[in-house]
C-alpha cells in the first residue's frame, strides 16, 4: 500500500479544518469513526477522523486530529496539529496538488510532508495507519 502522509499546523477546530481542505481541494472529507489508542495509565484516547474515497483512482483520504481525549498519536516536532494521510496509488499526483491547494489557506499555519518511516513501528499511530485500508472497506459510515 502507498501511504503519504502530512503534518497541518492549524489552530482551528477539527470540522473547519476538514472544511478547509474541502473548500481548497474540492474534497468532500465527511466525519468517520474515531481512531482509538491506547494511553498507559490514561486508558482510551479517541481521535477525531475524517475520510474521503475518491472510488475513480482508488485513494482513500483520512485527516485524523494529532491530540485525542488523553493523549497524542504522534509526537513530532514541529507538533502537529492534523494528519492528511493519502493510501493508495496516487500516479496523478493528488497529494502533492491538494498540499499546495492548502498551503494556499490564510487560515491553515502550514502543511509539512514527511516519510511514514519516521513514525516507529511501536507507535500506535504506525498501526492505525496500516489498518487505514480496513477503514475504508470496513468502518466507514
Amino acid at each position: 500500500m502507498d501511504l503519504k502522509i502530512a503534518g497541518i499546523k492549524a489552530n482551528l477546530q477539527a470540522y473547519q479544518v476538514a472544511w478547509q481542505v474541502n473548500a481548497l481541494f474540492d474534497m468532500q472529507l465527511g466525519m468517520n469513526i474515531d481512531w482509538q489508542i491506547e494511553v498507559k495509565d490514561k486508558g482510551i484516547s479517541d481521535h477525531l477522523h475524517f475520510f474521503q474515497a475518491f472510488e475513480d483512482v482508488e485513494l482513500n483520504w483520512h485527516l485524523v486530529q494529532n491530540r485525542g481525549t488523553a493523549g497524542s498519536l504522534f509526537n513530532s516536532k514541529p507538533p502537529f496539529d492534523y494528519f492528511l494521510i493519502c493510501t493508495g496509488d496516487d500516479m496523478y499526483g493528488y497529494f502533492e496538488r491538494a498540499m499546495e491547494a492548502i498551503k494556499t489557506s490564510n487560515r491553515i499555519d502550514g502543511i509539512y510532508q514527511f516519510q511514514f518511516s519516521m513514525i516507529k513501528a511501536s507507535q500506535h499511530f504506525y498501526n492505525n495507519l496500516q489498518k487505514s485500508k480496513q477503514f475504508s472497506e470496513f468502518l466507514h459510515v
